[in-house]
Order: structure tokens, then C-alpha cells, then sequence
């Protein structure tokens, strides 16, 4: 084996090593959610005319207190989890390389 050959094999080793290290635990995957539902509350509470630290304490409150993180699992080099928002499914997560991306489902509309 040459030594291009044995480089390229080390540096396959040292990447899969390096993101089964970095791949996120539940906490990571339950602050990403809360992070982007505080957002969203901050949002909705904008387009109804709200803001100010008041609403912004108040989304994160909310946020923290209803979103939860459920049915981790770990593939080794990445990992999923359902999220839900107070108590129902409100989509999935999945993390990999230190980071997190969330799957929201769309909330169904009213009917008038």
C-alpha cells in the first residue's frame, strides 16, 4: 500500500471518527427546537403588533415549557428524535456533525 493510498485511508478513518464524536445528543436536538419555536412565537406575536422584552421573555418561557424532545435514536454517525409541542407531534430532528436541523409539520388551519 502506498503512501497516498494509506493517507487516504487515514483520512476516512479520522472523518468518520471526528463526526461520530461530534454527533449531537438529545439536548442539542431539545435546544434547537425550543431555539426555533421561541422564534417562531416571537414572530407570531410581531404580526400581532407585540413586541418588546416582555414577548420575548414570555416566547422563551413558553417555548421551553412545551416543546420536548422524544424517541431519540443514534445511527452512530447521526441521529433523529420527534419533536413535540405540548404533548403533540409537531415534527422530526435530525442531527449530524454537531448540528441539528428541524423538520417542522405544518399546522393545520382552523376551519372557520
Amino acid at each position: 500500500m502506498g503512501t497516498t493510498a494509506r493517507l487516504a485511508l487515514a483520512s476516512i478513518v479520522l472523518a468518520v471518527v471526528f463526526t461520530y464524536a461530534l454527533n449531537p445528543i438529545p439536548k442539542q436536538h431539545q435546544e434547537e427546537a425550543i431555539s426555533q419555536g421561541q422564534e417562531y412565537l416571537k414572530s407570531q406575536a410581531q404580526e400581532a403588533g407585540l413586541q418588546g422584552s416582555l414577548v420575548s421573555w414570555g416566547s422563551a418561557q413558553l417555548a421551553e415549557m412545551t416543546i420536548s424532545v422524544q424517541n431519540y435514536t443514534t445511527y452512530a454517525l447521526f441521529s433523529t428524535a420527534e419533536i413535540f409541542v405540548a404533548g403533540v407531534h409537531r415534527g422530526e430532528s435530525f442531527g449530524c456533525a454537531g448540528k441539528v436541523w428541524i423538520l417542522w409539520s405544518e399546522i393545520p388551519k382552523e376551519n372557520p
